[in-house]
């Protein structure tokens, strides 16, 4: 594993650690999986990482963090319209997982949780918040309350949709064409004024 491994910093480990975990799920991989999947050895593993628990938390932040990024600039294209901006957004934060976790891996978000407490919902919340900001602001009903009820409610179905067709859905491409179609389901009663 010599010199061709000095380009896999960090970044490119905790990217190839996830697809292991994913995999694997937490408690099968070792950090010889870590490596292997990284293409370094674990030498090098360890002169980045303290533990397996430790690039496991970093991969699966460094995830969230990719993600939250990629969304919130789908959700900022003013060239894009709502339902492409979200679809966009959706695809980016969901539909980049799809097919990567196996039912081997079951132990991910338990360990996740045990390791790192609500991460999840640390970086999902401000992605919710500004799609329901977006969608209230393209509603025609009159009352800002409605319009925030409406745009709170589209955004939930359209995260547990997402969230679950990441696991159920066999391709991206899958997931794309039926998260277009709830999009537009969802996004039908925004335009009626009520």
């Amino acid at each position: 594993m010599g010199e061709h491994n000095a380009g896999k910093g960090p970044a490119y480990i905790l990217e190839a650690a996830l697809k292991v975990f994913a995999r694997h799920g937490f408690k099968k991989t070792s950090i010889e999986d870590l490596a292997k999947g990284a293409g370094v050895s674990r030498q090098t593993i360890y002169s980045h990482f303290k533990s397996k628990e430790e690039v496991f938390k970093a991969s699966l932040r460094k995830s969230l963090e990719d993600g939250l990024f990629a969304a919130s600039k789908a959700l900022d294209n003013a060239d894009r319209s709502l339902e492409e901006k979200l679809l966009d957004a959706l695809d980016e934060w969901f539909g980049r997982h799809v097919g990567l976790f196996h039912i081997e891996a079951s132990d991910i978000r338990q360990q996740s949780q045990l390791l790192l407490g609500d991460v999840l919902g640390e970086y999902r919340a401000p992605l919710q918040k500004k799609m329901v900001k977006l969608i209230a602001a393209s509603s025609a009903r009159k009352s800002k309350v409605a319009q925030l009820k409406l745009a709170t409610d589209i955004a939930q179905t359209l995260f547990a949709c997402g969230f679950a067709w990441k696991h159920d859905l066999a391709s991206r491409e899958e997931f794309q064409e039926k998260m277009e179609t709830a999009i537009r389901l969802c996004c039908r009663s925004l335009y009626l004024d009520q």
